[in-house]
């Protein structure tokens, strides 16, 4: 199926990569249409999206950790492959650290910048969360039994209690409770 000449696949790719900062007249010189035809089109799918298969969505939902792919692949701009930010970020208790500080900073309204903050943006930070995630449920699926795993949980656990300590006292004393100023 495709809508204005731009299949799902092209789609997902392009919404994954405008996600990652490609911009938006360079989605429409890689699909060969006009701003208000990419418009529409990105109005539709959006609309279809309730539609699609579950291989559809979970495609959707995968291209977003590797949007090089189809008439992306070779574009320049946007998302760059998880190598990339396992490059910046190659263990295991960065991404627990930014993991943490998202998760807690989220629970008192403040949206983090990881471009600022880590040198990586959000498309990067998911693509690390994926990487460690695949391996860890690979470690797992392996020898589920096994001492090596009951570690590297035990080792995920002190780390996170260590993040959520350090960026709990950071962001204490702040709040996300947008009715705390009205008196009734």
């Amino acid at each position: 199926m495709e809508i204005n000449g731009v299949t799902f696949r092209d789609y997902a790719c392009a919404s994954a990569n405008m996600a990652a900062g490609m911009p938006t007249e360079k989605i429409c010189e890689i699909l060969g249409i006009e701003l208000p035809v990419w418009e529409d089109t990105k109005n539709q799918w959006n609309g279809k999206m309730a539609e699609l298969s579950h291989d559809d969505m979970k495609f959707f939902g995968e291209v977003f950790m590797n949007p090089k792919q189809g008439k992306f692949a070779n574009a320049e701009g946007g998302a760059e492959g998880p190598e990339v930010a396992l490059e910046k970020y190659p263990k295991w208790s960065d991404h627990i650290k930014m993991e943490r500080h998202f998760a807690i900073a989220q629970d008192v309204g403040i949206d983090i910048d990881f471009q600022k903050e880590y040198g990586v943006s959000i498309t990067q930070f998911s693509q690390l969360g994926m990487h460690w995630g695949g391996r860890i449920q690979k470690a797992m699926q392996e020898d589920p039994n096994s001492g090596k795993i009951q570690k590297l949980l035990k080792k995920q656990g002190k780390l996170t209690e260590k993040w959520e300590a350090h960026f709990n006292e950071m962001y204490q004393g702040q709040s996300a409770n947008l009715s705390d100023d009205i008196d009734f």
